[in-house]
């Protein structure tokens, strides 16, 4: 994982913010009602997608339908149970706030949805966790900043405040799509939860729309370039480069940057549709974006996946333990998180191992990203606890797919692609079952063909296992 951006982190950043910032510019465009372009923006896109996704990770998806999870039955039911809930949570952000934007001044409620950190920070207190003075003081800015923004702007009807009420509504509802999408990603891949939380979304808009009497699709030619614009800029391109980037740069330097998305906004507002918001708000929106920063930056201060855990499970105080153990097998550590784990997990705790190793992977992902050095550890962890549980397919997929990030593009660990690919190996012969032996084989040989100067006698191996299956199925 990267520390710092670099260009090519930065460039991915720029397009977000590009891609992010057309979406209220767009929807102020459009003539036709904002619900129905909330509707036809998810639809397109979970058309566009949702075939894709759907045959790509058919397995993947038999496995929620059937409750399946790591170590724990129905923990993937679980993820996609909360990935409906985040799905109602993102029908009422599109509700809101592309309402908003035909009510208020572009520039007003893309900084108001904006704060959406500081109303992250409550719920977390919510949660039960304690929030730094900094994180506090940021909120206060933020919120002082939006009243007074507001209050200037309601001096132009009392249609801007509705507005304005109805982008702090949509910055709320996508804090608590957040909060619950860091409960629910590491039991479901991002391509079937991104599927899931974009068909529910897609569903209960449609039913607004009906409920509400909002025709669909009774748009004009200007509305459906709208629409078009709204699908490939931020459903498509901001999406994807905003994952690619999380995969390889720090999220507070890349949650900071898209702070740009409001003025960029207003910019585009500006120069397309000749709309800024009262000179009298400006102070109030700076405001709002200094406090957000604020949060931001105190929000990745305290946010270190390295806690200490007690005997029930809960995470309390910092404590320091090496960011790449060996994860010896048969070895318990010394006196920290590991230990902990290991314990459990051979008393056959295993419900409180995943419990822990989930918050831990939680916030590793959500401050590193899914595919950094520090998230990464926590498959390789759950491989080994998978080994202890005795089920060995599963811990040798968990190793594979901790090799696949170590050697993903954006860092290439070799030494520990090795060591991944050494421990599925040896994982591998302790399988039982034709089919899943053979799967393994195959791509335990597609990743160490990858690596010219890996071992040519686990090759020779795995490439007479799977000469054996081919003679065979010929055979039959």
């Amino acid at each position: 994982m990267r520390t710092k951006l670099d260009a090519v982190s930065i460039t991915a950043v720029l397009v977000t913010v590009g891609a992010f910032s057309a979406t209220a510019p767009l929807t102020a465009f459009a003539t036709g009602s904002a619900l129905a372009l909330a509707l036809g923006r998810n639809a397109l896109g979970l058309l566009t997608l949702g075939p894709v996704v759907a045959l790509i990770r058919r397995r993947e998806f038999r496995k929620v339908f059937r409750g399946e999870r790591f170590l724990v039955r129905k923990e993937q039911r679980r993820g996609a149970l909360l990935g409906a809930l985040a799905g109602t949570a993102l029908a009422a952000h599109f509700a809101t706030f592309m309402s908003s934007t035909r009510m208020t001044s572009v520039a007003m409620a893309t900084a108001l949805v904006a704060t959406q950190p500081v109303w992250q920070a409550l719920i977390s207190t919510l949660q039960g966790h304690r929030l730094p003075r900094a994180t506090w003081a940021g909120l206060g800015i933020s919120v002082a900043g939006a009243a007074i923004a507001s209050g200037m702007d309601g001096r132009a009807g009392t249609e801007a405040v509705v507005g304005d009420a109805l982008a702090l509504a949509g910055a709320i509802a996508l804090a608590g799509y957040t909060a619950i999408s860091e409960q629910a990603r590491p039991d479901v891949s991002t391509m079937v939860y991104s599927v899931l939380c974009s068909s529910v979304c897609t569903v209960e808009l449609l039913i607004l729309c009906l409920v509400t009497g909002t025709p669909l699709f009774a748009f004009n030619g200007g509305t459906w370039l709208a629409l078009l614009g709204l699908l490939i800029f931020p459903q498509l391109l901001g999406l994807f480069s905003l994952n690619f980037v999380l995969g390889r740069a720090p999220a507070t330097a890349v949650s900071i940057l898209l702070l740009l998305e409001a003025p960029v906004a207003a910019l585009i507002a500006w120069l397309w549709l000749g709309q800024l918001p009262a000179a009298t708000a400006w102070p109030g929106l700076l405001m709002i974006m200094l406090g957000v920063t604020a949060v931001v930056v105190a929000d990745a201060r305290r946010a270190d996946p390295v806690t200490d855990t007690d005997t029930t499970g809960e995470v309390r105080g910092l404590v320091a333990f090496p960011q790449h153990p060996l994860l010896a097998l048969n070895h318990i550590p010394g006196d920290d998180i590991h230990a902990f784990l290991w314990r459990e997990a051979y008393m056959g705790r295993f419900t409180v191992v995943e419990a822990t190793i989930r918050k831990l992977e939680n916030k590793a992902v959500r401050v590193h990203g899914a595919k950094s050095a520090e998230a990464t550890h926590w498959i390789e962890v759950r491989a080994v606890v998978a080994r202890i549980a005795a089920d060995h397919a599963l811990s040798a997929r968990l190793w594979l797919t901790a090799a696949r990030f170590h050697s993903s593009s954006a860092r290439r660990d070799l030494p520990s692609t090795r060591t991944c690919l050494d421990h599925a190996y040896q994982e591998w012969y302790g399988v039982t079952g034709e089919d899943v032996i053979d799967e393994l084989a195959s791509a335990l040989r597609t990743m160490c063909q990858q690596d010219p100067y890996y071992s040519t006698e686990m090759l020779a191996v795995l490439d007479g296992r799977l000469l054996h299956k081919t003679v065979h199925s010929h055979q039959e």
